[in-house]
């Protein structure tokens, strides 16, 4: 039976880059459901599952979707079926969540989940954000977030491994504790 490694924190915190790092056909990425618009290079099914607001919460009243959450006007979300398949497969499988997402798996998938928070001081998620350019009220947006949730010691508990991301710290060496973890994972359960 498979484990769902989970990796959560905030935005730019370096999750998408650990996960694109991590991801292999023995490792495999959890493709989760978007209401959003697919953009230039995104293909259904290998980025995301893009659906229609209307399948999607029809998918939603059905039970289907085991988290979902609303941002920035459109719909992401885990689907149920994704999520035990991955259980009941030979491998473990990595996914992004937010804390409510994380939740929702270990309470009803305790056994089989094991999450990492990865996180990242307030002047690194600055600088990245910056560099990844877009707006300054939804940059200044994720960032009192982080401050003010994403940083805390409360948002941090669920997670049975927490990871530092931080400016000056080698990625490598990030990437390598991260295995380690998920190698310890492995060899014992999921607390």
């Amino acid at each position: 039976m498979g484990r769902i490694i989970v990796l959560y924190g905030p935005s730019a915190s370096g999750k998408s880059e650990i996960q694109r790092q991590l991801t292999n056909p023995g490792f495999p990425r959890i493709i989760t459901a978007t209401t959003r618009p697919p953009r230039p290079h995104e293909k259904d099914g290998v980025h995301y599952l893009f659906l229609d607001k209307e399948s999607f919460q029809e998918k939603m009243a059905r039970g289907e979707l085991i988290e979902w959450t609303e941002y920035n006007g459109e719909w992401y979300g885990t689907l149920r079926s994704s999520i035990e398949e991955a259980i009941a497969g030979p491998a473990d499988a990595n996914i992004i969540l937010d804390l409510a997402g994380v939740l929702a798996l270990k309470e009803r998938y305790k056994e089989h989940i094991a999450a990492i928070y990865i996180g990242a001081n307030l002047p690194s998620l600055a600088r990245r954000l910056a560099e990844r350019g877009g707006d300054d009220a939804e940059t200044a947006s994720r960032l009192q977030k982080a401050r003010e949730q994403e940083l805390t010691e409360a948002y941090m508990q669920p997670a049975d491994a927490v990871i530092w991301n931080n400016d000056g710290v080698d990625f490598e060496d990030t990437l390598k504790r991260i295995r380690e973890v998920i190698a310890s994972f492995r060899g014992r359960g999921a607390q």
